[in-house]
């Protein structure tokens, strides 16, 4: 569980023309007083810390782990016992967070703490703020690891002696520590000023200091957090559920107010693309389910596949392709390594050799992912990178109402099809904003026309079911949020009536879906080895979660 280092050139760069692009008085100032580069104005820090979420974690945590385990991705050529492992490089938001993240977030608050008391109050709208994304990461951190430092966190620096050795807290005691922080925070935006507060135009990358949007920001994550809670502490759901959307500014209700950070041009790059290793599919049923039900998503998600219609039947009439196989423009992949053993699905996962206009031609049925919608790099576009999208909230509150957790399940229909209307107008706005190759305008009857397909039109019998596939369709691009929808509902599922999802068999036996991130215990020399071992110790008693390097344990909010 060692920090791991990682230093934000992007970043750095980013602060820098900041501040070359200051009135020259102010640039004066920064270099002539020592001061002020030790103690630089804290609104320099916040965009460092903030740009920290969106680096460095991808590829191997997301690209090379959740997306497997959560089920949206499969190896083109067909999934390994290894798409169910972890690798040696998953982990990175337990760096990300202690060395980049959390650390800048609070230095932001510590540079507010050592200003003149009639400047500090000049801040107060950044110090709540920075508490925001603060609590997101420690949270997001602690979703895969459990306990963790936070509450005697990142005091070395600021403290004498220096405090080295936080202690960590318990995955039970941060859910309420962080929900009191995002209220506080809440409080703080809402509370009249005396003074005017510091402009954060070109210092936020979320809303330019937009108050009533980060309060909103805040609102939509506390009811996020507690949706984790929905068997751990339902009382706890109900009751934040109950604030927040019966705040008068409430949560995020436009795509105009949906956290995101939309990325410049050069932001990502080739580890940005799924498939830079190697050939990478959607999963069938979740492939097979946008075809069927003519999700517009689909063109956006995945490439067509090698087969066109003629080049199907072509195939298909030369024995290549088996006469029970229906054309589809996209396919998927099995998602279970022994699928490759069967030989009705060994269409899938060979290269097919076939003859069109009379020459030899070679092509694989599952469709790949689309590249430029990870990186939009070489096509000069700007990515979008979700943390709360308004789809989010919209599936959050459909199924709180019917689950009668906050409204009633009359209420589930509109709240339903308005997080559809939602998820695809911003995924329409997401690719044309990256330039996704082959961009298709998303257009008003297609949304329509999807709305009244079998398995999407709202159904009242799997009016839960629908809801939960929605937001794991909507996940695409925030995946850590598909993984754990899976783990918290069980949606979706084997035996599931809208979109089944596939038992991974390997070698005839069957492997659970990983829950967690592995715990390496410290070395002897790590100076808080004692409050380390001791964290460990205690959720080794939590029931589920296993010995610290079993990916497959649960930790305290990920109930049966």
């Amino acid at each position: 569980m060692e920090m791991k280092k990682k230093i934000n050139i992007w970043a750095a760069i980013l602060v820098l023309a900041m501040m070359a692009a200051c009135s020259k008085d102010k640039f004066k100032d920064l270099n002539t007083d020592p001061d002020a580069v030790l103690n630089p104005p804290p609104e320099y820090e916040l965009p460092t810390g903030l740009l920290s979420i969106h680096r460095g974690e991808r590829y191997y945590d997301l690209y090379l782990g959740i997306y497997y385990w959560s089920q949206t991705f499969s190896i083109g050529s067909g999934n390994t016992e290894g798409s169910y492992q972890a690798t040696g490089n998953i982990g990175a938001r337990w760096g990300m967070f202690y060395n980049g993240v959390g650390n800048r977030l609070v230095d932001v608050k510590e540079l507010i703490k050592k200003l003149p008391t009639d400047k500090q109050a000049t801040y107060v709208h950044l110090d709540a703020i920075a508490d925001i994304p603060l609590a997101y990461f420690a949270w997001y951190t602690s979703d895969v690891y459990g306990s963790i430092a936070y509450s005697e966190a990142f005091r070395g620096r600021y403290t004498t002696p220096p405090m080295l050795t936080p202690k960590y807290d318990t995955q039970e005691q941060l859910y309420e520590l962080l929900d009191q922080q995002l209220k506080s925070a809440v409080a703080k935006l809402k509370a009249p000023t005396s003074v005017t507060q510091v402009k954060l135009d070109g210092f936020d990358i979320y809303y330019n200091g937009d108050i009533r949007k980060w309060i909103k920001a805040a609102n939509s994550l506390r009811l996020r957090m507690a949706m984790r809670l929905m068997k751990r502490n339902p009382e706890k759901l109900r009751t934040v559920a109950a604030e927040v959307l019966n705040d008068e500014v409430g949560v995020i209700g436009s795509d105009a107010e949906s956290w995101k950070f939309i990325a410049g041009t050069g932001f990502t790059n080739t580890e940005d693309n799924p498939a830079n290793q190697r050939s990478v599919s959607g999963s069938k049923s979740m492939v097979d389910f946008m075809w069927n039900t003519s999700d517009p998503r689909i063109r956006v998600y995945f490439q067509p596949s090698h087969f066109t219609k003629e080049r199907f039947d072509a195939a298909q009439a030369q024995g290549k392709i088996p006469a029970d196989f229906k054309w589809q423009q996209y396919y998927g992949q099995y998602i279970s390594p022994d699928a490759a053993q069967e030989t009705d699905k060994a269409a899938y996962f060979t290269a097919i050799a076939y003859k069109f206009n009379g020459r030899d031609t070679t092509g694989r049925l599952p469709s790949s992912i689309r590249p430029s919608f990870f990186n939009s790099t070489p096509n000069n576009g700007l990515m979008t990178f979700p943390i709360i999208n308004c789809s989010d909230v919209l599936f959050m509150r459909a199924e709180l109402a019917q689950r009668n957790i906050f409204g009633s399940p009359a209420d589930a229909q509109a709240l339903y099809y308005r997080g559809i209307d939602s998820a695809l107008v911003e995924t329409d706005r997401a690719a044309s904003r990256a330039k996704v190759a082959d961009y298709r305008a998303l257009n008003p009857e297609e949304a329509t026309a999807y709305k009244a397909k079998p398995g999407v039109v709202y159904n009242a019998s799997n009016a839960l079911e629908q809801i939960c596939v929605q937001q794991y369709i909507n996940y695409y691009k925030n995946n850590n949020e598909a993984w754990a929808l899976v783990k918290r509902t069980g949606f979706p599922a084997v035996n599931g009536n809208i979109m089944k999802s596939e038992i991974f068999m390997s070698s005839g036996g069957v492997l659970q879906m990983p829950r967690r991130f592995s715990i390496t215990r410290p070395t002897v020399t790590d100076m808080n080895a004692k409050n380390i071992n001791d964290a460990i110790d205690a959720m080794e008693k939590v029931p589920g979660f296993g010995s610290p390097n079993d990916i497959r344990g649960r930790v305290w909010w990920d109930m049966p």
